[in-house]
């Protein structure tokens, strides 16, 4: 079974980099991203639960604490860990949502993002 990630990011510049980073630097993970809150909820409906969400705070159409919500309300993904990659460090510390397992404040550096997703999503060994 392959680990999956999905980004939420509403900033196409930030989106693709994020995607490209993970896909040089992490290649045991397969990543989806969504634009929006409501699309990452389409993408959760449709396909295998990811063992991480990497969730912007601020987002058109549903913004992450509202994705959060949909998430708990639909009973969707219940294993996944989500952490948080905002720009809105205040903010983002007062959310409370027990699938929130960290943040990463914007801007991050490569490494950090890395290092979250090898605790999150672990490399397995093929097999």
């Amino acid at each position: 079974m392959s680990s999956h990630v999905l980004v939420i990011e509403d900033d196409p510049d930030i989106r693709d980099a994020i995607v490209a980073l993970l896909e040089a630097e992490a290649p045991w993970v397969r990543v989806a991203a969504a634009g929006d809150g409501l699309e990452a909820i389409e993408l959760l409906e449709e396909g295998p639960a990811p063992c991480l969400a990497l969730l912007d705070l601020m987002m058109p159409v549903m913004n992450g604490l509202e994705f959060l919500d949909a998430l708990r309300d639909r009973g969707l993904a219940p294993a996944m860990r989500v952490v948080l990659v905002s720009g809105h460090v205040q903010l983002a510390r007062h959310v409370e949502h027990p699938g929130v397992a960290g943040l990463l404040p914007k801007p991050f550096r490569a490494s950090d993002l890395l290092e979250l997703v090898r605790r999150h999503c672990p490399e397995t060994s093929p097999g």
